[in-house]
């Protein structure tokens, strides 16, 4: 009866996998560069700010798995979007939490409303394994301030050996970008 019971639950799952692998797709790839396919402008109307949120969305919001690894700011479909990739737990067929560092979650949000609308489990880098400086404290020593300079991507990357956020600011009045790094 127990060999039964294992039967059954790995039936389901693998089916719930497949469904779910479906739901995967309907995320779109980023686009090559950062603000490619922005209508015009870096700023969108009516959002939040990264320093605004990054703080409170780990705990607050479905967008994201663990701790916030990447930020973007994208325009898709007409529709401005944040793609947050954060770490994720990962189970195995039998709904047991299996350790993997390299879990992560890749999550499309409104960005005024931090509402998902597309998600998928993606594999993180090495840099973005590392634990280090949070998200929020990264973007926080950015300078990024109203009106201007906006953070529009955070990335955590490898730079010569150290683990570190390279960010990515638009002027919002001419649309220059600039990147720094953080530590």
């Amino acid at each position: 009866m127990h060999i039964l019971r294992r039967a059954s639950v790995a039936i389901v799952a693998v089916a719930l996998a497949g469904m779910l692998g479906g739901c995967a797709a309907s995320v779109p790839d980023p686009p090559a560069a950062v603000g490619e396919n922005y209508p015009g402008t870096c700023m969108p109307a009516e959002f939040t700010w990264p320093t605004d949120f990054l703080e409170a969305l780990p705990s607050e919001s479905e967008a994201v798995g663990g701790s916030i690894v990447g930020l973007r700011l994208e325009y898709i479909d007409e529709r401005w979007a944040w793609r947050i990739r954060s770490a994720s737990g990962r189970t195995d067929a039998f709904g047991e939490r299996v350790d993997d560092p390299a879990a992560g979650r890749e999550t499309l949000a409104d960005v005024r409303t931090l509402e998902v609308f597309a998600s998928r489990d993606v594999t993180l880098t090495k840099a973005e394994q590392t634990a280090g400086t949070s998200a929020y404290t990264a973007a926080d020593r950015s300078g990024e301030e109203w009106p201007s300079p906006l953070i529009i991507e955070m990335a955590r990357v490898d730079d010569a050996g150290s683990d570190v956020w390279r960010i990515t600011m638009c002027d919002t009045a001419t649309n220059a970008q600039s990147v720094i790094t953080v530590k």
